[in-house]
């Protein structure tokens, strides 16, 4: 196949390639969303346990149709229904465990996904002895078959996922707090065990129409890669649902594409492999949780705390020399805070060493925070003054907070300081500001509070 026919199959598909598209898609909206809810109930485990459930049922439905006509042993809802059928089942042994034994919820899913999954083997074991007609075609459902999908089959999936769409939509409220707060969902009275079993419903009927798409083995990862993709990009659960339904629907969408033109590729492996492929992607660049990200932030966090501390003590060296008067805002004077300073007789209070002290200044000088002057002499640009004042007022209220209500020894509060400077964002600046209002309304920024008598 030349390139142009690979464009045209891709960006032009035939009649049946969209109607696969259209299933894939639907398959990967409405599991990524819901998918969400169990993760966010901790729940994950039970798609698994849903999907290998669900051969019991569709061998069992096999044999049930087979003997009841000799003609078509495979017929596809029958296979639904029986499918359904366990399914449901193995959701009720989980509930019934949980509720009368004292099994933790990862025991009480693998006991109900190891002994349905038997029941299944046994099963598909009788219907491969049997001989029965189309019998051959049962491993699809344990692999996934695209491919034979029809279009009565993508509306099904279509429909399912609208509707599953929708009653999540009406019902997110109600569905937010109890993924976060069920013991609020209980005390106001509101239909907690109708919420969790409507959620159990609305994901086994996805689980359930998706088997032929990827596969009882494979679809819980539809269930599950999606919303964990999402988590490494925000918190916001609105945001969270759109970026799992966008992962699971392009996950969907570009595997079915793919194996569309690999010919012997199996599309539900494909479908799961591209979806692994966005969520490591993720992994490595994820707005929230992304390795490089936080990677990176981390960095910048560390580079600006040690300007900061290159600053405070350019600060503190000019205070000490008395060249600029800063503890009474009527007297600070903008021209005396921009005069040099000795760079070394700086650096000497922080024991950086030489190597990294010019490093800091050459640093400082690329961001504009100081200029340099002759050899060994430095002063601060007005950028530089002001957040060496913002440092310096922070570092000397944070001392304040410490000796005033943590109690902390003065001798020990610089070591505390240090490490909690760290963590100061600009929200706890203000909220010092607002504790300290009226030692601020003395002076611009207060002596340190250790030294005062």
């Amino acid at each position: 196949m030349d390139l142009g026919e690979t464009l045209t199959n891709l960006f032009l598909p035939a009649h049946n390639l969209r109607v696969i598209y259209l299933g894939v898609v639907s398959l990967g909206l409405a599991a990524g969303v819901l998918g969400c809810f169990l993760l966010f109930r901790k729940r994950t485990l039970l798609s698994d346990t849903i999907g290998h459930a669900t051969l019991p049922g569709v061998t069992g439905g096999f044999l049930l149709s087979a003997l009841a006509s000799r003609q078509e042993g495979k017929n596809f809802w029958i296979l639904l229904i029986g499918a359904f059928f366990f399914g449901w089942l193995s959701v009720q042994v989980v509930q019934l465990l949980l509720r009368h034994t004292k099994l933790h919820q990862d025991a009480a899913l693998a006991i109900s996904l190891t002994g349905f999954y038997a029941l299944g083997i046994v099963f598909l074991s009788v219907v491969q002895a049997s001989g029965l007609p189309q019998s051959s075609g049962l491993e699809y459902y344990l692999y996934g078959m695209v491919a034979s999908m029809v279009e009565n089959e993508a509306w099904t999936l279509f429909g399912t996922a609208l509707v599953a769409l929708f009653l999540v939509f009406l019902f997110l409220k109600e569905l937010n707090v109890l993924c976060f707060d069920e013991a609020f969902v209980q005390t106001q009275g509101l239909p907690h065990r109708w919420l969790d079993e409507g959620l159990m419903f609305l994901s086994l009927i996805v689980a359930i129409v998706g088997l032929q798409t990827v596969g009882l083995l494979l679809i819980m990862a539809l269930f599950i890669i999606p919303p964990s993709t999402a988590r490494l990009w925000t918190q916001s659960l609105p945001k969270t649902l759109l970026i799992s339904a966008l992962v699971g629907s392009i996950g969907a969408l570009t595997g079915a594409m793919v194996s569309a033109q690999i010919p012997h590729l199996p599309a539900g492996a494909s479908i799961i492999l591209c979806t692994s492929l966005l969520f490591f992607v993720s992994l490595l660049i994820g707005y929230r949780k992304g390795i490089l990200v936080k990677h990176l932030r981390f960095h910048e966090m560390e580079k600006r705390l040690t300007e900061n501390q290159y600053l405070r003590a350019v600060f503190d060296s000019m205070e000490a020399q008395q060249k600029v008067r800063l503890f009474c805002g009527l007297e600070f004077s903008r021209p005396l805070a921009l005069v040099g300073f000795d760079i070394n007789a700086v650096l000497s209070k922080r024991n950086w060493g030489k190597r990294n002290a010019s490093r800091l200044t050459d640093q400082l000088s690329r961001s504009g925070l100081i200029q340099k002057k002759k050899i060994g002499y430095a002063a601060l640009t007005d950028k530089g003054l002001d957040r060496a004042i913002e440092t310096a007022k922070t570092h000397r209220l944070t001392e304040m907070y410490l000796l005033q209500h943590a109690e902390i020894a003065p001798k020990n509060v610089h070591q505390y300081v240090e490490r909690i400077e760290e963590i100061t964002t600009p929200e706890i600046a203000q909220d010092l500001r607002g504790l300290f209002q009226r030692e601020l309304e003395k002076a611009l920024i207060p002596p340190e509070p250790h030294e005062i008598k």
